[in-house]
């Protein structure tokens, strides 16, 4: 358990890492005077989307390996 949790923990710091060094490599100016619908707010804007799809993507993950039966090295 406190493997899987480091690897998680491991995992996590990469993804911010990464988040970060993007967001600094790539800072977005976008004017605020312009008025945004939700469509271009949301194509200009793609965390939100990325934060999501990156969740559900590891949610399925967990899923599949809670229905996976455990292995035993003793059973052979």
């Amino acid at each position: 358990m406190k493997r899987r949790m480091g690897y998680f923990l491991i995992a996590l710091i990469l993804l911010v890492a990464g988040w970060v060094i993007f967001n600094v490599l790539n800072p977005t100016n976008i004017e605020s005077s312009i008025d945004w619908d939700f469509n271009a707010w949301f194509w200009e804007r793609r965390g939100l989307d990325l934060v999501v799809q990156v969740v559900l993507v590891f949610a399925g993950a967990l899923g599949i390996a809670a229905i996976l039966p455990l292995y035993d090295e003793n059973d052979d």
